[in-house]
């Protein structure tokens, strides 16, 4: 069957009350302040705590029942499922940061739990978000929201589960989502409304148990056009951020198996590898993330064992090639694909983690306009116990490259964002002999500009990093305790 022409069940609105409320007698209890400077912080609370209401309503969501439609010609079985949550009321404080004060302006930090041990997973950030307010980090044993201008909590809501195991990376009108659950499964989703600190609807999903000891296996959770994007068990599913409901499903079958997925703007992207009785081809369907409908279905060449899809919008997919890398822009503006081909750039993930697999890998690279930017592998520094890396820059309508960045310090760069004047980056440092600095990589030339430098004691912590900067202020939330003490790290860097 021709993919345009299969049928789609739309979601069907929620039902009087949705979502449900806790029973008479339950009041939602406040968050409470952080305490002082130097007074101690009170640990999190466990789940089932006296004087704190539980779930309400059952475990299971409500299902309604779908149309079943084969996708003859990429192998995918669609599968409409249309899922309702149960509301919970849930808050309670935790553990807080410290503050300080520098020369540009008040700055503080968060330590980060456990840091120093080789317990890479207890600290670790699933998700961490910036707002006109606040800086969220989702971590093992919960969410927890810092004021941007004191570093003082501003609200905490621990794990509903026994652990959190996800997040999306990104907010959706403030809205987003976290994985959580407990005896080695992650198999609930919960909503998040990042401007009250509450938990607004939760479900449960579906979830794949590891083979192996010791490792945990998590969805890989994407976010585009206002959806929750899971990936799971050769699975793929759209949940809306508003309301937890289950918009569509897609499964592979026999014919045709996923080699990766990815989401973001309004876009998701399904690298397939398809089987017929004359042999093999390599597919990209593009998917709707509201429907699940396609978009677009591309037939391109064997992308290798190691093919990945590093943006859906624009769709461009990867491919090494030899020494080297081949990144494929498929929707290119002169209609027709787009090759780039590089040297060896740096792909590794940032927030790899052992014992933890399947998170959505956060790599060295931005997408803007007609640009991309990637980084050069990092070579170490004679003499210094760190490696240093160079911004690339290549036109996505031509596959040239524009420039390599210049002016910038031995060290590695983490990307913050790209606009039309160009890379906003951080010169992670090195707190023994080399201050961070925050540099902007002109986007004609690559010529580095300093904006602001940060305190060396901070030196490192942003190489595993994500990294915001907002009217001035900086903040770098590590993802692990591999190499930094932090869980938070925020600089003002203006003057007045």
């Amino acid at each position: 069957m021709d993919p345009r022409y299969y049928e789609q069940q739309s979601a069907q609105p929620p039902p009087p009350g949705y979502p449900p409320q806790p029973p008479q007698g339950y009041a939602q209890a406040p968050y409470q302040q952080q305490p002082p400077t130097g007074y101690p912080q009170p640990p999190y609370a466990q789940q089932g705590a006296p004087g704190y209401p539980q779930q309400a309503g059952p475990e299971q969501p409500a299902k309604k029942k779908g149309k079943t439609t084969l996708l003859v010609a990429l192998g995918l079985v669609v599968l409409l499922a249309v899922g309702g949550g149960t509301a919970w009321l849930v808050a309670r404080d935790g553990s807080g940061g410290g503050g300080g004060a520098s020369a540009g302006g008040a700055t503080w930090d968060v330590p980060l739990p456990k840091a120093g041990s080789f317990d890479f997973t207890s600290g670790y950030a699933y998700g961490t978000w910036m707002t006109d307010t606040t800086v969220i980090r989702a971590q093992r044993d919960g969410v927890l929201a810092y004021n941007l201008k004191s570093g003082a909590r501003a609200w905490g809501i621990p794990s509903p589960g026994e652990e959190l195991c996800g997040a999306t990376p990104e907010l959706t009108d403030g809205k987003g989502a976290v994985a959580y659950g407990a005896s080695g499964l992650c198999d609930h989703l919960t909503g998040l409304d990042t401007t009250t600190g509450k938990l607004t609807w939760k479900i449960k999903i579906a979830a794949e148990k590891s083979r192996l000891a010791n490792v945990h296996v998590v969805p890989r959770i994407m976010s585009a056009g206002g959806m929750a994007i899971l990936y799971v068990d050769r699975a793929l599913y759209g949940y809306r951020l508003s309301d937890g409901r289950r918009a569509w499903g897609l499964k592979s079958d026999t014919t045709c198996s996923v080699k990766d997925v990815n989401a973001n703007g309004d876009r998701v992207a399904v690298l397939l590898t398809c089987y017929t009785a004359s042999g093999s081809s390599t597919n990209v369907a593009v998917l709707d993330p509201a429907t699940g409908k396609l978009v677009k279905k591309y037939e391109i060449g064997d992308v290798g064992l190691m093919g990945s899809v590093l943006s859906a919008e624009p769709t461009i997919i990867r491919r090494e090639e030899g020494d080297g890398n081949v990144f494929t822009v498929l929707d290119g503006k002169a209609g027709k694909p787009v090759e780039i081909k590089t040297g060896d750039v740096d792909m590794l993930a940032m927030n790899k983690v052992a014992f933890i697999d399947g998170v959505l890998e956060q790599r060295r690279y931005v997408v803007h306009g007609d640009r991309l930017y990637l980084a050069t592998f990092a070579e170490n520094v004679p003499g210094k116990a760190r490696s240093e890396d160079k911004a690339l820059a290549f036109d996505l309508t031509t596959g040239k490259q524009v420039w390599q960045s210049s002016g910038t310090q031995d060290t590695k760069l983490t990307y913050v964002r790209a606009d039309e004047r160009g890379l906003l980056a951080l010169e992670v440092g090195d707190r023994r002999d080399l201050a961070p600095r925050l540099v902007r990589l002109d986007a004609a030339t690559g010529a580095a500009t300093a904006v602001a430098e940060l305190p060396q004691k901070y030196g490192t912590d942003g190489e595993g990093a994500r990294v915001f900067e907002r009217n001035g202020t900086v903040v770098i939330v590590p993802w692990t305790s591999v190499a930094t003490n932090f869980a938070v790290i925020c600089v003002d860097t203006k003057d007045d």
